[in-house]
């Protein structure tokens, strides 16, 4: 998927805007009809060096622009005028990789006189010799005047993701070699841009502007007498600049002078090259533009340049100096944690929610196993009185039998002769019974006893005895069942024979 970007670059005359794509050089489809570069006139006061001073007037400007394209670019780049900020290469010892961004802080606070609460630097190592050499590019900008340019594009729909200064990009896109000293002019709108160039990086930029009157529009405006006036007049400039600056590093050795814009530039360029200032000049030439680019190139002379080259160098991936890294960096570091806060907010309420539902549930199932408990201890019981019973009835119908003879046996007893007794009730429950009578006198109730014993009943147990008209007696017993027919009387046991024998005298005697 294509990803569209624009390049903004920040000048005192007017806004200009590079549109291009996502794609790579080398993909098909890049091809002219999706780029375009858009110049947006700035009235004059608005922006004065770099320095927004009418913020009303930019914000109303990109307004109008950024509703002509919403919803259409995703990554804004901005480039800024030098007179922003500081830019310099340091040659260093080496550092280790994770020594450096505290070393290079400490170089920031020896050769930036910004106050550290209102800096933004960036730094690229733009090559090393381990153990031996360092090189680096360091740039800074004071933070509040790029804040207030960042917040004005981010007003109007544009999210600045990079940051860069105009004649740094330049340097890189033209292709200065290292330890090379240039001077580059760059003519527009009646004013000249003087940047002096050590190598690719920008060491000190000027504005030149008509002294004494209105600054004209162009060259062209001009005629030739007035032409040779104004290249005179900025040549002197210039020479007095080159002049300070020797005198400031005497290892600068200038042979070669770039320039891009008007006939008047080009005039002023030839007046350098007569003074013996510089042995060479040459017009500026960006390398490796792609050819779907250099329509728009040749369409924006000396307009362009910047921006196209700021495309290109975003499309190679190049690693590149970014002012607004820190602001970036600590505004996804803020989305990085706010993202893991709802995430562990959503896995908490998620892990609430399952537990909850896992709490519910396992009251649920607790409610059940003791409901079940109940009813297993309820069907255990009614297990045992089953049990009980089946025992009881096995052994009531395996020994019915012989429980029904010996129970008609008893039943029998009262018509022996020498029982003399009438037995008038006889219950059998589970394994004893229980028999209530009347007897002529003891001894026949003694009789019955004995009888009892000698057919297997056990534990023969006198529970009543009443002497109703002598010797007649009612009495109420009671036996356990026993091994019927095999019966064995223990000495012990005749404790009932003699107790009623002892009560049936003591009731004679009272008599």
């Amino acid at each position: 998927m294509r990803k569209k970007s624009v390049v903004f670059e920040l000048t005192d005359e007017e806004l200009r805007a590079f549109w291009f794509t996502g794609h790579s050089f080398g993909m098909q489809g890049h091809s002219s009809s999706v780029l375009r570069f858009d110049r947006l006139p700035i009235p004059t006061g608005v922006i004065e060096q770099g320095n927004l001073r009418r913020e009303n007037v930019l914000i109303d400007i990109l307004a109008t622009y950024g509703a002509q394209h919403s919803n259409e670019c995703q990554r804004a780049y901005l480039a800024i005028p030098l007179q922003q900020g500081f830019i310099r290469m340091y040659s260093l010892p080496w550092i280790p990789k994770r020594d450096r961004k505290s070393a290079i802080s400490l170089l920031v606070d020896e050769e930036i006189s910004i106050a550290r609460s209102d800096l933004l630097y960036d730094f690229l190592v733009l090559s090393e010799e381990k153990h031996k050499v360092l090189r680096i590019l360091l740039g800074s900008t004071r933070q509040s005047s790029l804040e207030q340019y960042v917040t004005i594009f981010g007003q109007a729909g544009f999210k600045v993701n990079g940051v860069d200064f105009a004649f740094s990009i330049l340097g890189q896109a033209i292709g200065f070699e290292a330890y090379e000293d240039v001077l580059y002019l760059q003519g527009q709108s009646g004013s000249c841009q003087v940047v002096l160039f050590r190598g690719a990086v920008p060491e000190s930029a000027r504005c030149l502007h008509s002294q004494g009157r209105t600054i004209p529009l162009s060259f062209a405006g001009m005629n030739e007498e007035g032409e040779n006036g104004q290249a005179e007049e900025w040549g002197n400039e210039i020479r007095r600049f080159l002049l300070y600056y020797r005198t400031q590093h005497p290892d600068l050795n200038l042979q070669r002078l770039v320039w891009s814009g008007d006939s008047g530039v080009e005039l002023l360029t030839r007046e350098l090259l007569m003074s013996g200032y510089v042995s060479a000049a040459e017009r500026a030439e960006l390398r490796n533009v792609p050819a779907s680019w250099q329509k728009v190139l040749e369409e924006n002379k000396g307009r362009g340049e910047v921006g196209i080259g700021y495309g290109m160098r975003i499309l190679a991936h190049r690693p590149e100096l970014n002012l607004w890294r820190q602001p970036n960096l600590a505004l996804t570091v803020q989305k990085r944690y706010r993202g893991m806060a709802l995430f562990l907010g959503a896995l908490f309420l998620i892990g609430t929610i399952i537990w909850v539902s896992i709490y519910h549930r396992v009251l649920s199932l607790q409610q059940e196993v003791e409901q079940l408990s109940r009813q297993g201890a309820g069907i255990a019981a009614q297990n045992k009185h089953q049990e009980e019973f089946a025992t009881s009835w096995s052994k009531v119908t395996s020994h019915a039998e012989g429980i029904g003879t010996g129970l008609a046996q008893i039943q029998a007893m009262q018509t022996l002769p020498e029982a003399e007794l009438k037995i008038e009730q006889l219950i059998y429950k589970q394994g004893s019974i229980s028999l209530r009578g009347s007897a002529k006198d003891a001894r026949s109730v003694q009789t019955l006893i004995r009888t009892l014993r000698t057919k297997g009943w056990e534990q023969p147990v006198l529970s009543g005895y009443q002497l109703t008209a002598l010797p007649n007696v009612e009495f109420s017993l009671s036996a356990l069942q026993g091994r019927i027919g095999m019966g064995q009387i223990n000495p012990t046991e005749d404790e009932p024979e003699k107790m009623l024998t002892n009560v049936g005298t003591a009731l004679a005697r009272s008599e």
